[in-house]
């Protein structure tokens, strides 16, 4: 699943629990009114404090921040006196009333920052999933062309490439992500980490024990690509090296 569906996906599902999480705390109140007579306000409140939580946890901050508005409104509404108004005419419920909506408000702030220190890791996790295949395809391959021009498609549809290529030391074209790809200009300059992925081209130096194997050369897209991206395609160069070297014994280290 690319950035694009997973945002949106998250979205969707932010707004459902920002509708149902309220309606949640709703419902929770009239499932306690039975309790109202047996124990004070204060008590009750654990269960939309949970409540709260758990939505934070599913839905983000503001669904956490809806969810805990309505928790204090229905407590108020249900469990203190006087019931079925909004009106609240003890200190005790009074304190219960504002506890809550503050418990509350921690609560959506705590899943917050916990949703987003998750939503920084996504890209880790799809950048490291894209090295699992790509690993995956060389072990399951066994002819060199079409093992390479699979990983160099899955490559080029999984990151902000136009294309990609591997060409061995003397400049010849080993396997492309398309036919197109060997079409294109050679690229003039190495990538680093630190660079975008140019539209123009560059190239990665394919290396095994000192012995130099050929290039990967790749060309973006025009999409940004964040370093995360940029720093995936070292390991996957490092992939296809071992790969070419495992197909020429001649790459292998000497004694």
């Amino acid at each position: 699943m690319d950035a694009s569906h997973r945002t949106l996906d998250g979205e969707a599902e932010s707004l459902f629990y920002i509708g149902a999480g309220p309606m949640a705390a709703i419902v929770l109140g009239m499932v306690l009114t039975p309790l109202r007579e047996l124990t004070t306000a204060s008590n009750l409140t654990f269960a939309f404090i949970v409540l709260t939580i758990a939505v934070g946890e599913l839905g983000g901050r503001w669904a956490a921040i809806m969810t805990a508005l309505a928790s204090a409104l229905s407590l108020n509404f249900f469990l203190t006196r006087p019931y079925l108004t909004l009106a609240i005419h003890d200190r005790d419920d009074v304190i219960a009333f504002a506890g809550l909506a503050v418990c509350g408000l921690v609560a959506a702030s705590v899943a917050a920052q916990r949703n987003r220190k998750l939503g920084a890791l996504a890209p880790a996790r799809d950048q490291l999933e894209l090295v699992r295949h790509v690993l995956g395809q060389i072990e399951s391959s066994g002819d060199l062309e079409k093992g390479l021009a699979q990983v160099l498609r899955l490559v080029r549809d999984n990151l902000p490439l136009k294309a990609a290529l591997v060409r061995d030391p003397r400049g010849y074209v080993i396997a492309s992500s398309d036919n197109a790809a060997a079409l294109l200009p050679l690229p003039d300059e190495p990538l680093s980490q630190d660079m975008p992925l140019p539209e123009a081209g560059g190239r990665i130096a394919l290396t095994f024990a000192g012995r130099s194997l050929g290039w990967l050369d790749v060309w973006g897209n025009g999409s940004p690509a964040d370093r995360g991206s940029r720093r995936t395609l070292g390991p996957i160069a490092q992939l296809v090296a071992l790969y070419l070297a495992a197909a020429d014994p001649r790459a292998a280290p000497r004694a």
